[in-house]
């Protein structure tokens, strides 16, 4: 995300603007509150940046590219849930890490002025290249039950991040990014069961949160047995 010959006072600028968007917002923060937490002026803000928009150019690339690292330890993951959950993971946290503000401002930034973060780069083709392997051995091994195209698979999975990123902008973080992605994931694909993360009773805390804010939570069915003994209390009452 940060240009490894970034000038200290360019990153130091940029790191504290990041700060303050993360505890207020995007909007409320002013160039002076960055300059005066940052100890500069303004001459010395517009010397590294054109604006303050330009303070988030970092965020506007999805890291979709793999390091070294990462690549060995996909490569070197007991099972191909494991493999494609790391790679999600990198998005996930990608997300959690920049928080709600900064994420907002990224879907505000494309909706007015598209600046490609949602364009197809070719970091992001070779990693998706990578996510159909991995669903294909998958696929063959029994771990993802869901024998679909892994290309359509993989294009799904990419739509369901950017939903959920979205849903979870517009409900200021209330719930797990990462929980939430991993559930997801395990039911798009139809993952085997002992291979799944989250439980199937997530499902109905995350619908709840789709509830209007004065609408009680859907009550439990009662069972025929609890419905037949309040038969008979009402009876024995009458």
């Amino acid at each position: 995300m940060t240009a490894e010959n970034e000038n200290a006072t360019k990153r130091l600028i940029r790191e504290t603007a990041t700060r303050l968007f993360r505890e207020k917002s995007f909007e409320e923060v002013t160039l002076r509150e960055i300059c005066k937490a940052s100890g500069i002026n303004k001459h010395t803000f517009y010397y590294y940046f054109k604006s303050k928009d330009e303070l988030l150019k970092y965020y506007y690339r999805f890291p979709w590219q793999l390091s070294a690292a990462e690549a060995s330890d996909i490569l070197t993951s007991d099972n191909y849930v494991d493999q494609l959950w790391l790679i999600v993971q990198k998005f996930t946290d990608y997300i959690q890490q920049a928080g709600v503000p900064i994420v907002r401002q990224i879907f505000i930034k494309n909706l007015t002025n598209d600046v490609g973060t949602f364009r197809v780069s070719h970091e992001m083709r070779e990693m998706c290249r990578l996510e159909m392997t991995i669903i294909r051995k998958g696929q063959q091994s029994g771990q993802f039950r869901n024998h679909a195209d892994p290309k359509v698979l993989v294009v799904l999975l990419e739509q369901m991040l950017y939903s959920l990123s979205l849903i979870w902008t517009v409900f200021q973080g209330e719930f797990s990014f990462h929980t939430y992605a991993r559930f997801l994931m395990d039911n798009l694909l139809d993952v085997d069961t002992p291979f799944r993360f989250a439980p199937d009773e997530n499902i109905d805390d995350f619908t709840d949160l789709f509830r209007e804010h004065n609408e009680p939570a859907a009550q439990e069915k009662p069972s025929a047995e609890n419905a037949a003994e309040k038969q008979q209390e009402e009876e024995a009452e009458d």
